[in-house]
């Protein structure tokens, strides 16, 4: 019930804004239902005519309530005035026209309600797409950090359009079939009450096939969502990291590792396609079954005098247009279990709160300054951050340096707010982070990571992402500043020039330098730089360094630093050590008052003191 519900749910939402074209869905598929429903009752008088009966010359009108199988051809011919002056050829050809015309319609309105029906189902697949992809990246990183981006990447296509697709099989199917069982029953039981066992014998046997493979197939259908997620995560990683594979000679390693998720899938897939078909047979054996004694029943009727031959065949007309519609109604609540799945795994990720929310202020501009109180952090186990204080002014220049795994990046982290601290709290112009949106928030900010991930996009948009504002003047001083220009004239598109998957197509301080230019074409007020020149060869670094040197004079920055060289001259120096802060002061200062800062100063300016500490 919980799935039918979360189904249920979800569809509903997403149908909600096409509710005018989901009702003219609804009634155009009535509309076929009621053409399917009148071949039937078109074929009764060919029968009819054609088996010996001559067109009625008069008599008592047939109503509907007095229809039966037996006099249905009769009443069908008072219905439409085709009477004794018309020979019997004649008025067979004349409904063989009208059952031509009725099946011709209906063939019209299937294929109208089809392309309605996927009208629909794209619209509200790709609004459930957009929804599910807002709500993931509303989520905290710490979700990510806890992810396979390839299974995300499957829930977000794969299992979206299964839970979109059950909306012909609800409206086309689970809709209409019961209308037609009960219209094709009543007429049954009115000719006789004797051969309506047969039908209810099959729909007892067609629920009992159904209720045998119902769960299995849901369960299966799970496993193998996870499973081709599974598959999506591993392709995905391998592919992203081709260089390693290849430096390490590793293809044949994750061939393997590919082989091995493979066999899961093709496990998975076998096992729920044998039960998915596996009905179809089995409903074909009971559609053999009670079609024969079906048959059976109505020749005993026939024998005995109860029932007509016009009125037989029409009983075994109806009653495979019975049986067609219960296996139909029968495969549909079976295909209806994927979709179940689905949407389950859908509403899981729905379901998901962000341990980041945001506050009810919002903050557009930088004032004062960022004060960072006794903050405290961890991930879950062991603390990064203890009791971390310390003060960034407007327009000043403030350094964090440490040896490795002080907490260094996690601060930059929690000052951009992408991970609220356990203890103490983060300031911006006296407001604390908690109580702001993080969207006009992080606004504020131009942000350079320590690896710069570029989109396989040209150089222009790379520089101009996340801003549909800025205009070429922009993008070019941006580029200048970064000392991105000169390379970007180099190249023959300028650009236009398309980086590759994470800026491949770029040597390192190409990318670095574009990322640079992208953090500071939007002018933020904020910069916060995370050992941006780490792994740059020294030609890189040179460059780089120089724009940094000249963006940071521009605004207030935050800069952590693997090299002191970068930070020599920064109005403040953030020393950390063991995840808190050891000391704060200028260069000068801190080569007395801190034996960390004064050991990163002697290895990096004096390697000879490394030297002799890594061999004593």
């Amino acid at each position: 019930m919980t799935d039918l519900r979360d189904f249920s749910r979800i569809l509903s939402k997403y149908l909600r804004p096409h509710w005018p074209t989901v009702l003219l869905l609804l009634a155009s598929s009535y509309v076929a239902t009621a053409l399917t429903g009148l071949l039937p009752v078109v074929m009764a008088p060919i029968l009819d005519l054609a088996l010996g009966s001559s067109p009625p010359t008069g008599g008592q009108p047939v109503g509907w309530r007095g229809v039966s199988l037996g006099n249905l051809g009769a009443a069908v011919l008072q219905w439409l005035g085709i009477g004794g002056d018309l020979d019997r050829f004649t008025a067979i050809a004349l409904l063989c026209g009208v059952f031509v015309a009725v099946g011709l319609l209906k063939g019209a309105l299937d294929f109208w309600n089809y392309m309605l029906a996927l009208w629909i189902r794209v619209r509200a697949g790709a609004a459930m797409q957009l929804d599910l992809f807002r709500h993931l990246f509303g989520l905290s990183l710490s979700f990510f950090n806890r992810q396979r981006t390839g299974e995300l990447v499957s829930r977000l296509d794969a299992d979206t359009r299964a839970t979109s697709a059950g909306l012909e099989t609800v409206t086309c199917t689970l809709l209409s079939a019961p209308v037609l069982i009960a219209f094709y029953g009543y007429l049954m039981v009115r000719t006789s009450p004797t051969l309506v066992v047969a039908a209810l014998a099959a729909a007892a046997l067609h629920l009992g096939v159904t209720r045998g493979i119902r769960g299995p197939i849901r369960r299966f259908a799970t496993d193998q969502f996870t499973v081709l997620a599974d598959l999506v995560a591993r392709l995905q990683e391998a592919i992203l990291s081709v260089r390693v594979v290849k430096s390490f000679a590793a293809e044949g390693f994750e061939a393997a590792r590919l082989t091995a998720t493979l066999r899961k899938v093709l496990r998975v897939n076998v096992t729920y396609g044998a039960y998915k078909h596996a009905e179809e047979p089995a409903r074909t054996a009971v559609g053999y079954v009670v079609e024969a004694g079906i048959v059976l029943l109505a020749a005993r009727e026939l024998l005995a005098g109860r029932l007509t031959v016009a009125t037989f065949f029409l009983f075994l007309y109806v009653g495979r247009a019975v049986l067609a519609q219960m296996s139909a109604l029968a495969s549909a609540y079976t295909q209806i279990q994927a979709t179940l799945a689905a949407s389950t795994r859908i509403a899981g990720l729905f379901a998901i709160e962000p341990e980041v929310k945001d506050g009810p202020e919002t903050i557009t501009d930088f004032r004062e300054g960022i004060v960072v109180r006794d903050v405290s952090f961890d991930y879950g186990g062991e603390r990064v951050l203890e009791g971390a204080s310390f003060e960034v002014r407007k327009g000043e220049i403030v350094a964090l340096v440490g040896p490795s795994g002080v907490g260094k990046s996690t601060l930059a982290d929690l000052i951009l707010r992408l991970y609220d601290p356990v203890a103490g709290a983060i300031t911006i112009d006296g407001h604390d982070l908690r109580t702001l949106r993080q969207e006009p928030y992080r606004r504020l900010f131009g942000v350079v990571p320590q690896e710069p991930l570029l989109f396989n996009a040209s150089i222009r948009e790379n520089i101009a992402y996340g801003r549909s504002d800025l205009g070429e003047a922009d993008i070019v001083r941006a580029a200048q500043i970064a000392n991105a220009h000169g390379f970007v004239g180099e190249f023959t598109d300028g650009y236009d020039t398309i980086v590759g998957d994470r800026g491949v197509r770029l040597s390192g301080g190409q990318r670095q330098r574009v990322a640079l230019a992208r953090a500071i074409v939007g002018r933020p007020p904020i910069l916060l730089l995370d050992e941006a020149t780490s792994s740059l060869d020294s030609e890189s670094e040179r460059l780089v360094q120089q724009a940094i040197e000249r963006v940071i004079q521009a605004a207030t920055s935050i800069v952590i630093a693997h090299r002191l060289s970068t930070v020599l001259h920064a109005d403040k120096i953030v020393v950390m050590n063991r995840g808190r802060v050891e000391a704060i002061g200028r260069h000068a200062d801190l080569l007395t008052a801190s034996e960390t800062y004064s050991r990163l100063y002697r290895y990096q300016f004096n390697p000879t003191e490394l030297t002799k500490e890594l061999t004593a």
